[in-house]
């Protein structure tokens, strides 16, 4: 017992080991520089807005006035409504974005020609390569623009379906309908290549024996394809409450946050209080609410997982 110690610790000892080490704290000292970065700019901003959520801030001098910001945030209506605003165009915008993704996914994975489905792959991946401001653009000044020579009006007008045109944007009762068609058709993107990833991992086997057993196309997606995507809709819904919730990129662009209010989400809210109002505390307090949101949404959506998860 003794030699087998004494060997042993031999080989503790021995250069190979001492290299392997030093080779491990090498890699720590390669990923540090990364590290601390993250800490400064992604999670110092993060925890100390829970500290400044308590203050009375203006970017210079602070205060603490305790929990008197958050008793203001739930007696705001324009906050409040603002919460509204953002889950009612976050939930449309998920529902209506995933099923038209999915629906390319299975045109795409039922086509028939290999070569003619790489041509389609790559034709919707394109629009990717443009600047998310020049769509933007393009839908507020020639498709949604408020004149008779804007796209949609001309199109309403020709067919005789309205009689004068729409303010879509500007208009209290149509902006947001306006900023929920904005992207149509909301297939554009990579999305869609994840789903079909998904489709193209379902065994041939399994699709096989249902065809042989007679099963339709819709029965097939709903019972067969559905299960095995599970996992990416989920990863979908997640991120899309998290970017929807926090999106206001068509507010800032488009509306301000107007008609009288119509289009404010809590996003646009927080920019407004901070950089219109100075009042830093307040906005970051805004922000509290939101992540508190998120999580709770981000954990409900985690419980539905189940072990037939397919990622």
């Amino acid at each position: 017992m003794e030699k087998v110690k004494e060997s042993e610790i031999a080989e503790q000892k021995s250069p190979i080991n001492k290299r392997e080490k030093l080779k491990g704290y090498a890699g720590l000292l390669w990923i540090l520089p990364g590290f601390v970065l993250l800490l400064i700019f992604s999670y110092y901003p993060a925890v100390s807005s829970f500290f400044y959520s308590m203050t009375d801030w203006n970017a210079k001098l602070y205060s603490f006035i305790w929990f008197d910001n958050f008793k203001e945030l739930f007696r705001d209506t324009i906050f409040l409504k603002s919460i509204g605003t953002a889950l009612l165009l976050t939930c449309t915008g998920i529902v209506i974005g995933n099923v038209a993704t999915i629906l390319l996914a299975e045109l795409l994975f039922n086509l028939r020609s290999p070569r003619l489905g790489g041509v389609y792959r790559f034709l919707f991946v394109l629009p990717c390569l443009v600047p998310g401001i020049v769509t933007m653009l393009l839908w507020n000044k020639i498709i949604f623009a408020v004149n008779e020579t804007g796209l949609a009006n001309a199109i309403l007008l020709k067919l005789h379906i309205i009689s004068e045109p729409l303010t879509w944007y500007a208009g209290e009762k149509t902006v947001l309908i306006s900023l929920i068609l904005t992207n149509f058709p909301w297939v554009a993107g990579t999305s869609f290549l994840i789903y079909l990833a998904g489709l193209q991992n379902i065994p041939h086997e399994v699709i096989e024996a249902a065809t042989l057993d007679g099963i339709t196309l819709p029965k097939r997606i709903l019972y067969i394809d559905m299960p095995f995507i599970l996992g990416q809709i989920r990863y979908f819904l997640i991120l899309g409450f998290i970017g929807g919730l926090q999106n206001y990129n068509m507010q800032l662009l488009f509306t301000k946050g107007g008609p009288f209010y119509a289009s404010m989400v809590p996003g646009y809210y927080i920019y407004w209080q901070a950089f219109n109002n100075t009042r830093f505390g307040y906005a970051c307090a805004c922000g509290i609410v939101i992540f508190v949101i998120i999580f709770a949404i981000t954990l409900l959506t985690n419980k539905l997982k189940t072990s037939e998860d397919v990622m």
